[in-house]
């Protein structure tokens, strides 16, 4: 029964399955286990939402009462009566519980293995071992950085008149942490790269440049802003936690605000546009337009990356390919066009990139090969 919920979710139902979902409803104890689901994914899934539990489980139990054929496409015009049923269990769950599974004669994807690494101002590049520790000297063979693992944390030493920068380089399917010399934790997604000082001065911003998306929980300091650049855009805060994504491909850059206040502001042909956020909103800057909008958005949607999980809301498949292929260091050709521009709601809880195939699969019944690292949609 539990499949037949996910086809319910995600619009594939038929007839025939709605009347055995409702006939195991009627069990009470089978009502009970439903209504489990709806409070354990509750305040994952339902952030932007005012409706309560109780409420999430009837438009459940509706929805299946209403269901009278099946529904052709992912999230369909019935979302706005049923929204929340779809947001309150994530398809990752039922991905993750394993009641969504490959077929047979699939064939296991082999991610690349690329190395995380980092570039020291004298242009020596050094590779990270996630599984080792290692020690970061400057030119006159001070200690300024120490490495554990999945993170790098560099202490402050003694000012100097002029500043030393580090790049750091996550390849795609991997994460990294960064604290920087001042106390600023940093969270690098993969395919990003962050230029820094390894120490910063005592006069002045304190300045970074991003390429990718990143976390920053920003050590306080009013009488030095922290600015991180990206492009045409700087986000200037004083002390705060934000999320910015500026990926190469993407048209906008977003910036979602989680705590504190920042300031957007455009340089070089869009000088002059500043705009403040408050936590919970996001600033897109378009890089066509050069103009920045701001929404009231559900910040955990942005920032759950770091956790490991995939959020796609409102968005076409063509572009959840290419956060699958960022994720999983995998390359992905859609020969499939009308494919690529159906728009998708789906979320994936840390899942192997065959179940998300998988639920591609059942939904949509893709055509696709896999070889090595590369997977063909026809």
């Amino acid at each position: 029964m539990k499949k037949y919920i996910a086809k319910l979710l995600i619009g594939t139902i038929t007839h025939e399955e709605v009347m055995e979902l409702r006939k195991w409803l009627k069990d009470h104890k089978n009502q009970e286990e439903l209504e489990s689901y709806v409070r354990d994914y509750h305040d994952l899934n339902l952030a932007t939402l005012k409706n309560n539990v109780d409420e999430a489980y009837s438009k459940v139990i509706r929805q299946i009462d209403a269901n009278e054929k099946p529904v052709k496409r992912l999230f369909p015009n019935w979302m706005k009566y049923a929204a929340v049923v779809a947001l309150i269990f994530g398809l990752g769950f039922f991905l993750q519980q394993g009641y969504l599974s490959l077929p047979d004669d699939n064939i296991d994807i082999v991610p690349k293995d690329d190395a995380i690494t980092l570039e020291l101002d004298n242009g020596l590049i050094q590779t990270i071992d996630v599984e080792e520790a290692k020690e970061f000297r400057d030119s006159e063979g001070n200690v300024v950085g120490v490495q554990n693992q999945n993170e790098i944390r560099y202490s402050p030493t003694s000012k100097k008149e002029e500043l030393v920068f580090n790049t750091l380089n996550i390849p795609n399917g991997k994460k990294f942490q960064l604290l920087l010399s001042d106390g600023t934790l940093v969270h690098l997604n993969a395919g990003s790269s962050l230029r820094y000082p390894v120490n910063f001065l005592s006069e002045g911003p304190r300045q970074v440049f991003l390429s990718g998306e990143a976390y920053f929980d920003v050590a306080e300091n009013k009488l030095n802003p922290f600015i991180v650049n990206v492009n045409e855009l700087e986000v200037k805060v004083m002390g705060t936690e934000f999320n910015v994504s500026a990926y190469v491909e993407d048209l906008n850059i977003d910036v979602v605000l989680v705590e504190g206040a920042v300031l957007l502001n455009t340089h070089g042909e869009a000088l002059g546009r500043n705009v403040d956020l408050s936590p919970g909103q996001m600033g897109s800057y378009s890089q066509v337009s050069q103009v920045i909008l701001v929404d009231q958005v559900n910040t955990g949607q942005y920032t759950s990356w770091m956790q490991g999980h995939l959020v796609f809301r409102e968005i076409s498949f063509d572009s959840i390919l290419t956060k699958l292929e960022r994720h999983y260091n995998v390359e992905i050709v859609n020969n499939n066009k009308e494919l690529g521009k159906e728009i998708f709601n789906a979320s994936f809880n840390n899942v192997p990139i065959e179940e998300v195939l998988s639920f591609f699969n059942d939904t949509h019944k893709i055509d696709y090969t896999i070889t090595k690292n590369k997977i063909i949609i026809n």
